[in-house]
């Protein structure tokens, strides 16, 4: 059996390029668990997913990936793990280990695409200041926490967005330091944060930010394989 026939069929002769597409995931939770898995189900081989946290109860409403009998367990070692079940033939590293001053991009210099899905700001900043250095591609996730409409998720650059506290930060934090805000390709929702919520607890369910995850996933793939829409 062939499990590629009808991704194949969908992208006709470009299907063979998809194989050489190599993607870093930073971040592999809420938006980016399901982006690999996206991916390798695509045809892509060459992965590089880096995370510093376990799987925990918390994560099971809304995080693809993982269950509970991975409770505790390294996320970017239990994806590895599931990834190679739907394809023993693929290149995975992995790097349980935070974004910081510290952090070896050197490690990102290979990849064709760096998918950004952590919270934390300065993290964030790094990696942009790391991709537009290097002339590297980025798409970074904002704010998908205590929202309910996927249908408002799209993919802009960071100067068009707008009802995202997160973006309204990484905005000021950028133009501090001289970055160009044109420049840098978010994924955000439109969707206002209705604020009535516990304090404590970022809200979430299932469906914004694994919308999120396969909006980013699908946006590389054709972007690398140059398939236009109407309105591109």
């Amino acid at each position: 059996m062939d499990i590629d026939l009808r991704t194949s069929a969908l992208y006709k002769e470009k299907y063979e390029k998809i194989k050489y597409l190599k993607v870093a995931i930073i971040g592999v939770g809420g938006v980016g668990s399901i982006i690999p898995l996206s991916l390798v189900r695509s045809g892509v081989k060459d992965l590089i997913l880096i995370d510093k946290d376990r799987v925990d109860v918390t994560n099971i409403n809304r995080q693809e990936a993982y269950n509970l009998e991975d409770i505790n367990k390294i996320k970017v070692d239990v994806l590895k793990e599931k990834l190679l079940k739907l394809n023993f033939n693929l290149n995975i590293t992995t790097k349980y280990e935070r974004i910081d001053e510290n952090f070896d991009f050197s490690i990102l210099n290979e990849r064709d695409y760096i998918l950004d899905c952590i919270d934390d700001i300065k993290a964030k900043i790094l990696l942009i200041k790391y991709a537009l250095n290097n002339n590297k591609k980025i798409i970074v996730s904002l704010g998908m926490g205590k929202k309910y409409f996927p249908e408002l998720i799209e993919i802009t650059s960071l100067n068009k967005t707008y009802n995202d506290p997160l973006a309204k930060k990484l905005r000021y934090e950028l133009k501090k330091e001289g970055i160009d805000i044109k420049k840098v390709k978010v994924c955000f929702s439109k969707e206002k944060i209705n604020e009535n919520f516990e304090k404590d607890i970022i809200a979430s369910s299932f469906f914004v930010p694994n919308t999120a995850g396969i909006l980013m996933a699908s946006y590389v793939i054709n972007d690398y394989l140059n398939i236009k829409g109407e309105d591109n």
